[in-house]
């Protein structure tokens, strides 16, 4: 295989590593690489890269080595792996993560060099969770090889911080609309597992008292889906159900109950909501009808966010 990595400047990463997907962004002379994929792992295995296999989205398509063990990420660890194991855990140091991130720079890292921001909520930010990631991925370079193009990538990991993530959805949406730092802000962050209340006085100053996590989240939805199945006879998993285009009436009715659940405990944590612009980002935001405004491109609207942080940091 041959590096296709050149020494160039250092490339600055936003990297949202979720429980349902994982999302990368980053700028770099002058162009824009990103991706989107299912924050699933699984073991890999050579195959026949048919006309079935081609047709999938090629944000899909990630079948890598690193230090000798070959794994899928995303849609093709879901059809195709061994073992397939969906990202649960807080932890962002798991053997489990540490693959999403090396996929993840597979798909966006275009110089042999990155600094990477990387994102957590709220209740992650904190000390120990840095030092934690610092120790696991700074300073660490990572060769990947790319089962299915035969390309080679040596990537140094620079340097690595943390950043919220509802913060950093927040900053990209302010981009487009600057007057909201003149007033009262909320962001409802809706992920997998969690769903975060997020406050945000004048000035998008962080009120921590005003925020709440909620284990709400899409999860929440697709395990009502899945003992439905079940009691009929039919044995799905959750990653199953979210990808299926089918079993729309027992979603319908999930997603519907779940927004439901999320106004009743937006209404209960603020008061003066006519105070206060509200607005959700996340990929399952775009499934519920909450009655507050969705921003734009709500799932990588966290990754794009970091990005910007890692900038601003890094280059001060």
């Amino acid at each position: 295989m041959t590096n296709n990595m050149n020494v160039q400047a250092v490339q600055y990463i936003g990297m949202d590593i979720g429980r349902g997907y994982v999302k990368a962004y980053s700028e770099h002379m002058g162009e824009v690489y990103q991706t989107r994929f299912k924050s699933i792992v699984a073991l890999g295995r050579d195959m026949d890269f048919n006309e079935d296999f081609n047709k999938m989205e090629n944000q899909d398509k990630i079948y890598i080595e690193i230090e000798g063990k070959k794994f899928f990420c995303g849609k093709l660890a879901e059809l195709e792996g061994f073992n397939p194991n969906q990202n649960e855990r807080d932890d962002k140091t798991s053997p489990t993560v540490k693959r999403l991130v090396y996929a993840a720079l597979n798909e966006v890292a275009v110089s042999s060099q990155v600094k990477i921001m990387l994102g957590v909520p709220h209740k992650l930010f904190k000390k120990e969770v840095l030092n934690a990631v610092i120790e696991a991925y700074k300073g660490k370079t990572i060769e990947i090889k790319n089962k299915i193009t035969g390309t080679f990538k040596e990537v140094t990991i620079r340097d690595i911080l943390i950043f919220r993530e509802a913060d950093a959805a927040l900053m990209w949406h302010v981009r487009q609309y600057p007057t909201l730092k003149n007033g009262a802000v909320a962001m409802v962050n809706v992920g997998f597992r969690t769903t975060e209340l997020c406050f945000y006085e004048k000035g998008l100053k962080y009120n921590d008292k005003k925020s709440n996590t909620l284990e709400l989240g899409n999860k929440t939805a697709l395990e009502y889906v899945e003992r439905e199945l079940s009691t009929s006879g039919t044995k799905r998993t959750l990653a199953e159900i979210d990808s299926s285009d089918e079993y729309d009436d027992l979603k319908e009715n999930a997603y519907e109950m779940l927004s439901e659940t999320i106004a009743n405990r937006i209404e209960g944590a603020w008061i003066n909501l006519n105070e206060v612009a509200i607005c959700a980002c996340g990929g399952t935001s775009q499934k519920l009808t909450l009655g507050y405004e969705v921003i734009d491109d709500p799932q990588m609207a966290t990754s794009k966010g970091l990005y910007l942080v890692a900038k601003k940091k890094f280059s001060a």
